[in-house]
């Protein structure tokens, strides 16, 4: 039964209000249970959609219904389309449909909701993670501990507001609590890859990213303002997962030999180019310094400024798209550099490290779909490895690489279910590890992650995670790290 709402910018502002009211309510209880974030979820399975239904506007309405007012229908779908294929399965293989209960209901119309703020231009997502994980043998200390977080997205379309064209706004808020075993696992392989945001072991509240995107034409925009690192990678490649998607461990989400010229959090300004909706070329001018819970312009232009190109050749094989990616990072700053006779003790000031200016980074991603159901595109198998090369003067890695294999929807009755494996490597430099040899003795860091997301409703999924990695200290022993992460969206 379709029922209509008038959706001026008004409504939309009172709508937002009302989200963030209820989500801050909820999130307190959310929090009790073991939860995650899945944002970007497609939400096809939803008992309510957004359409325009010409047919019952009013003379005159179909041209506004173009523009940025109009009349929003809220309309179920029908008998002879609500069940096909797998859209309605309940997990049971048979296909057949479930009768909605009081959590699809409710986050149903939370979606219309979300929907009737987005046509108006007001984009709101809510999303906590919460983590259970531990070292089970091996490592530099054992034991599980208890910690997450809470991100907010808001996104706002100046066209359809109605202010003017092409302007995207974008800001991320991330709260961080509890604990993680980050460096109790392993030193060099963060195992938790979504806890370093917004600062390291501390509870904290930040926003760590707020940027402003305008296009000048269909193929090429300019962004400024304060970029998340995370963020950037997920945009380019969704398959990283930001660490509350997908793997975890820092080495699978990004290439680490960039840490040291791509902080988490930073002020920068540049353009990107498109092809279609994904981004092919980039030029970012940013300041060296991470900001995860600072504005950034007290430390503005104080270390120089970092340059990154990236370009990325879009393939297809075998009717299968994938992309070939490279990039760059030159760094005009100063840095510590590690020379292991260097570093000298100074009366008043203590030890003195030696500095160099300028360093750099260059890497290479490959982005591949093995196989996919040409009934289903959702169901399907891709492969995304990274590469980095980086000054061993001044960076702890001379290189980094990773291989993960990730597929959705393989298991019989399990359409949203993901799983993946990956193999990651980080090569140390010969300085770092000189630097460091009259203290420990150091070795490359390599491991594996295994995981398998079980999607247990519509917005919840929980994962199970197993990694398996060589530490860096040639005395610890092979760290076994097992975890749990629970993932609501809203």
């Amino acid at each position: 039964m379709n029922t209509c709402l008038r959706s001026g910018f008004g409504r939309a502002i009172r709508a937002l209000c009302l989200v963030i009211y209820l989500s801050t309510a909820f999130s307190s209880t959310a929090l009790l249970g073991t939860v995650a974030i899945a944002r970007d979820r497609d939400w096809y399975g939803d008992v309510q959609y957004l359409t325009w239904d010409e047919s019952m506007a009013e003379p005159g309405e179909s041209d506004a219904a173009a523009g940025t007012e109009g009349e929003v229908q809220i309309q179920a779908p029908s008998e002879d389309d609500s069940c096909e294929c797998d859209s309605c399965d309940c997990g049971d293989g048979g296909g057949g449909c479930c009768e909605p209960d009081m959590v699809s209901a409710w986050q149903s119309r939370m979606t219309c909701l979300c929907k009737t703020m987005e046509a108006q231009g007001i984009n709101y997502d809510l999303a906590a993670t919460q983590f259970y994980q531990g070292v089970t043998s091996g490592g530099i200390d054992r034991g599980f501990v208890y910690g997450g977080k809470v991100d907010q997205f808001l996104t706002l379309d100046s066209t359809k507001l109605g202010l003017w064209q092409g302007m995207t706004t974008s800001l991320h808020a991330e709260t961080r609590f509890g604990q993680d075993v980050n460096f109790e696992a392993v030193g060099l392989a963060p195992v938790n890859v979504a806890m370093l945001y917004p600062k390291f072991n501390e509870h904290e509240t930040a926003i760590t990213g707020l940027t402003f995107a305008q296009a000048l034409n269909e193929e090429v925009q300019v962004t400024f303002g304060k970029f998340n690192a995370l963020d950037m990678f997920y945009m380019l490649y969704p398959e990283t997962g930001r660490g509350v998607n997908g793997f975890m461990n820092a080495s699978m989400v990004i290439p680490l030999a960039l840490a040291r010229v791509f902080p988490l959090s930073f002020m920068g300004a540049g353009f990107l180019t498109l092809h279609g909706t994904q981004v092919e070329s980039s030029l970012l001018v940013y300041d060296p310094q991470n900001i995860a819970t600072t504005s950034g312009f007290d430390e503005l232009g104080d270390n120089g400024a970092n340059i990154m190109g990236f370009y990325r050749y879009f393939t297809n094989v075998g009717g299968l798209p994938g992309s070939v990616g490279f990039g760059g990072v030159g760094a005009t700053g100063t840095f510590v550099a590690f020379e292991s006779g260097g570093f000298v003790i100074v009366p008043g000031q203590g030890v003195v490290a030696p500095t160099q200016n300028g360093t750099w980074a260059l890497f290479y991603i490959q982005q591949q779909t093995l196989w996919a159901d040409r009934c289903n595109p959702e169901r399907k198998i891709g492969l995304l490895s990274q590469w980095c090369l980086a000054d061993e003067r001044t960076c702890p890695f001379l290189w980094t690489a990773n291989v993960g294999i990730q597929g959705q929807g393989l298991v019989g009755g399990r359409p949203q279910d993901t799983m993946g494996v990956g193999f990651f490597y980080n090569g140390l430099s010969d300085e770092f590890e000189n630097l460091l040899s009259p203290v420990l003795d150091l070795h490359d860091v390599n491991g594996v992650e295994l995981y398998y997301s079980a999607a247990l409703a519509k917005c919840f999924a929980l994962t199970a995670d197993l990694q398996v990695i060589e530490p860096a200290e040639v005395s610890l022993d092979t760290a076994v790290v097992f975890g749990l992460r629970g993932t609501i969206a809203l």
